[in-house]
């Protein structure tokens, strides 16, 4: 392959690569869509309860922070 040939072969790999690719995901038996929807539902609970120990290790925080800024007023 001469210097002249290389420029076309990257031009024609690169055309090549660009094409997107289709891969199925999607469950192929009621099995899978059973365990999709439960592992999606798991997944909404775990944001929830994750959500609410942030709620709640803020609540925590701020106590301290007002238990230290009131001891400081004293």
């Amino acid at each position: 392959m001469g210097h002249e040939e290389l420029p076309h072969a990257l031009r024609a790999l690169r055309g090549r690569s660009r094409t997107p690719v289709r891969i199925d995901i999607e469950p192929g038996c009621a099995f899978g869509a059973l365990v999709r929807e439960r592992l999606s539902d798991l997944e909404r609970h775990l944001e929830e309860v994750k959500a609410r120990l942030n709620g709640l290790l803020f609540l925590v925080a701020g106590a301290v922070v007002v238990d230290i800024v009131l001891r400081l007023v004293r």
